[in-house]
């Protein structure tokens, strides 16, 4: 499944990207795509989304087609045929 993320605030700018395109198992969870993301960009940019491994921050606001979603163990689903699924990360303080 192809899965689209997009970045905001300190996110973006600790990735150096604003946009990120991901190719994950057709089953993949939110957690999946997070720990993708924190293998690709480093430890600081997973210490801003995780409080501990497993368990994202409180101040950390993750949307999933247009929906919020706190479960790490959520199944992503594919928004249409092109199975792409937009992801938001942004941080309370600005603005989530």
């Amino acid at each position: 499944m192809r899965v689209n993320v997009r970045l905001f605030g300190i996110l973006a700018i600790l990735a150096k990207e604003r946009s990120v395109a991901l190719q994950m198992a057709e089953r993949a969870t939110l957690g999946d795509v997070l720990t993708e993301l924190g293998r690709r960009f480093g430890g600081d940019f997973a210490d801003h989304i995780f409080r501990v491994e497993g368990e994202m921050h409180s101040y950390c606001g993750i949307f999933v087609n247009d929906t919020l979603v706190n479960d790490l163990n959520e199944e992503l689903r594919a928004n249409g045929p092109a199975a792409e699924v937009g992801m938001i990360l942004l941080m309370a303080s600005e603005g989530g």
